[in-house]
């Protein structure tokens, strides 16, 4: 199941004072270990956009998010399909999608700790309180 955080985020409108909240929301899509990408996520902007393949990468600096790239024809080079002209909202993308990623790995850790069918009751006993069991000295 693909891992998902929400956030509230506002901006100034820099053609008048008034406040526009844009809610974003980063789906972890695929992990990919073996190519140097470790994972790629879609990115949901308010109502009206959806900007995929934005992929998470560890490099020296540690995890980092890099915009889809398009080939340019001329040049041979690569470019950012998509840029953020505020560096404040470009960090704010980069850190709901770390904490996508983030949970979408520690999740499995989570689950993995607790026998299914105690899972799916929502519960989990220490062994001082399963039956038949008692510790004395």
């Amino acid at each position: 199941m693909p891992a998902t955080t929400n956030q509230n985020n506002t901006q100034g409108n820099t053609a008048g004072n008034s406040m526009e909240q844009l809610q974003m929301e980063a789906v972890i899509m695929q992990h990919n270990p073996e190519r140097g990408v470790l994972a790629s996520a879609d990115v949901k902007i308010g109502g009206f956009m959806t900007i995929r393949n934005v992929r998470i990468k560890e490099d020296d600096y540690g995890l980092t998010v890099s915009m889809p790239r398009t080939k340019m024809p001329q040049t041979d080079q690569y470019k950012d399909s998509v840029y953020f002209a505020d560096r404040s909202m470009k960090e704010q993308f980069d850190q709901i999608i770390l904490n996508a990623y983030q949970n979408s790995i520690l999740s499995p850790v989570l689950n993995d700790d607790m026998p299914e069918e105690e899972i799916e009751q929502g519960e989990c006993m220490d062994q001082e309180e399963a039956p038949g069991m008692s510790m004395v000295m």
